[in-house]
C-alpha cells in the first residue's frame, strides 16, 4: 500500500491497515505488477479483494476494490492472518 508492505494473499484469509484519509494505490506483484487505486474519507473503510490467475511461472495476484457490503460479507468467512497486536 503506497509502496509499504502492508499484508500478504492467503488463500482463506485477511488482514487490515488503519490509515488516515487520502489517496492510496494497492499494489501486487508476482512476474507481474497489478494496481488498484482509491480514495479513503475520514471513518471510512475500503475492501479489497485478491484474487489469482495463471501466469506463465507463476499465478498472477489482482487487486480489486470491493463494494462494502461484500468486503463486509467476505470477512466474516475469512480467518486473519495479518500481525499479532
Amino acid at each position: 500500500m503506497n509502496n509499504e508492505v502492508v499484508g500478504r494473499s492467503v488463500p482463506g484469509g485477511f488482514t487490515f491497515v488503519d490509515r488516515p484519509p487520502g489517496k492510496y494505490v494497492v499494489t501486487t506483484a508476482t512476474e507481474v505488477e497489478n494496481a488498484v487505486s482509491f480514495q479513503l474519507s475520514a471513518g471510512e473503510s475500503k475492501y479489497i479483494k485478491t484474487a489469482v490467475t495463471p501466469g506463465i511461472l507463476v499465478g498472477h495476484v489482482t487487486p480489486t476494490l470491493e463494494f462494502p457490503e461484500q468486503g463486509q460479507s467476505d470477512i466474516n468467512r475469512l480467518r486473519y492472518v495479518g500481525p499479532k497486536f
